[in-house]
């Protein structure tokens, strides 16, 4: 695998497209990301028309686009090597076939459910949903900090792209305080993925969670973009078909240990 330039990210478009759902991640990082960002790099094994494998890392997150023709060994060399990896993405199978190579590093290992909202039944939310703005950066990394079902977040990147709007992140208030949240992340020119959907403890079972992620969803389809998310939760797979998403496949994450 060799890095390739910025400038030439986009020549890897067209063949991404042909499965555009499952490589949504990394459309949607090249499409948002400046070609001289030092938060983005795109390793290439063998060619851009047919590649045999692709490893992209944003800010501390990787992901893994692979074929039966893939190195998985040299892809976790290059994971290795950066030090600071939190998290690493892909197929099942590809997953699976480099985990071997990182097991030293790994934390942990989930398999989602990955689902695409297909035929949409959204709700008119009865409470007051608000884009977030910069002004409520440090009120919202409290806020996912005090989930417990939730993994860390990784600070630069939030507010980073908080700031220049590619994710955005949509919230319900009581009062003063953040009950619940959503947000979407890697828009394409026609997807978005739906992260971060939480709501606090105590406010749990009032539908705050669906009226924000219908608001969300309506914002996504105004602009012609067809929201996609993952879950692991039963339940949240419950709430998540009742709006409509309808599940077309899994994917697998590893979460890796400081080093």
């Amino acid at each position: 695998m060799k890095k390739i330039d910025g400038s030439e990210w986009k020549r890897l478009l067209p063949f991404l497209y042909r499965r555009k759902e499952l490589n949504m991640f990394i459309i949607g990082d090249i499409e948002n990301t400046s070609p001289d960002s030092k938060h983005l790099e795109i390793f290439l094994e063998g060619n851009f028309e047919h590649p045999d494998g692709i490893l992209l890392r944003y800010y501390k997150f990787f992901v893994l686009a692979d074929s039966d023709r893939t190195d998985f060994k040299e892809a976790a060399e290059i994971i290795r090597r950066y030090k600071r990896a939190m998290m690493l993405s892909g197929t099942v199978g590809g997953i699976d076939a480099i985990s071997s190579h990182l097991s030293d590093l790994l934390k942990e290992e989930d398999t989602l459910h990955f689902a695409i909202l297909k035929e949409p039944s959204l709700i008119e939310p009865i409470h007051k949903v608000r884009r977030a703005t910069m002004k409520d950066a440090l009120r919202l990394l409290a806020f996912l900090g005090s989930i417990e079902e939730f993994h860390a977040t990784e600070e630069e990147s939030f507010i980073d792209t908080l700031r220049d709007g590619s994710t955005r992140r949509y919230m319900i208030e009581d009062g003063s305080e953040i009950v619940a949240t959503a947000a979407s992340t890697s828009e394409s020119s026609d997807m978005a993925m739906i992260i971060g959907v939480a709501t606090r403890k105590d406010f749990r079972g009032r539908g705050l969670a669906s009226a924000v992620v219908s608001r969300l969803c309506e914002d996504l389809l105004a602009e012609g973009k067809i929201p996609c998310l993952l879950y692991d939760n039963p339940e949240a797979g419950r709430i998540y078909n009742r709006l409509g998403f309808r599940e077309i496949g899994k994917l697998k994450t590893l979460r890796f240990r400081k080093q």
